[in-house]
């Protein structure tokens, strides 16, 4: 275990000391700033604890992960995907990828999942879409089938637009879905991943955008998101024992979605396993 976070965890065990003791924690727990949250038993597919999840929302990059549903259900890992000028114009976080360059299909979906590049996004959606145009069509369609009512997409990385929005609740079902197939399980759990060859370039190593991978030990997916409108948002999976949860949180200030995830996590597991405490993970964690 890293320096980084035994001191991390060391703060946290004080933060929650007074709960340990039976007191009251000095502040509010961080997702209950939230303006929209949940937290959804993957098992069962029950909503355990919810604040205003159908509130119209920005879902900023979670968006990628319809991207990547699409590009399982419709692509072909072994295809060559050939990046367009379009592509490599995109704003904001980017793999870096060059006009016409050649790249695994596969090796794009992986690193995008785990990257959040808006510019493999769109490759992707080129690629499978033929245009963005008819890849958003394809997003909402798949939306519809999902029974995601509150949700519209226009672009496959969640690039700000009026027009192009979700909810807590529809993100909820979005990802549970996502989590069906292994190969999102993989990408949204690897928190480093290096290719010999990708595309043009040699020894590449894409890292992932999702802190808590690191930081909180049952942690194993799934998408981070941000822009200036949708401020900070997360979708966190975590698994303890035989219990699966998801957390989903819109609208964070800055560093807040991380600690405002864990705590949604930390609840849940606290409800569904009698024998399962903070303070026991603490204690028996290497200080």
């Amino acid at each position: 275990m890293s320096r980084h976070l035994r001191y991390l965890k060391f703060a946290c065990f004080l933060l929650f000391l007074p709960l340990f003791l039976g007191g009251t924690a000095s502040s509010a727990p961080y997702y209950r700033e939230l303006p929209s949250y949940l937290l959804k038993d993957l098992a069962t597919g029950d909503i355990l604890i919810a604040h205003d999840i159908h509130l119209r929302h920005p879902p900023a990059s979670i968006t990628k992960v319809m991207t990547a549903v699409l590009a399982i259900e419709n692509g072909n890992l072994d295809d060559i995907v050939t990046v367009s000028r379009n592509a490599i114009k995109v704003r904001g976080h980017r793999l870096l990828i060059s006009e016409g360059e050649q790249i695994e299909f596969g090796k794009l979906l992986m690193a995008t999942i785990i990257n959040s590049g808006n510019d493999g996004s769109r490759a992707i959606a080129e690629h499978i879409g033929g245009s963005i145009e008819g890849f958003a069509d394809m997003m909402n369609a798949k939306a519809i089938e999902l029974g995601m009512e509150e949700t519209h997409f226009v672009n496959p990385s969640g690039m700000p637009d009026d027009d192009h929005y979700s909810s807590a609740y529809d993100l909820g079902i979005l990802t549970a879905y996502a989590m069906q197939y292994e190969f999102f399980r993989t990408a949204a759990s690897t928190k480093k991943i290096f290719f010999p060859t990708f595309g043009m370039r040699e020894d590449v190593i894409f890292e992932s955008t999702n802190r808590l991978l690191d930081d909180y030990p049952l942690c194993n997916g799934v998408k981070t998101g941000y822009t200036n409108t949708a401020k900070y948002c997360l979708a966190a999976s975590a698994s303890y024992k035989n219990n699966h949860l998801l957390a989903v949180v819109l609208g964070a200030e800055k560093n807040c979605q991380w600690p405002a995830a864990e705590e949604l996590l930390e609840w849940g597991f606290s409800q569904l396993d009698p024998e399962y405490s903070i303070y026991a993970e603490f204690i028996n964690s290497d200080f």
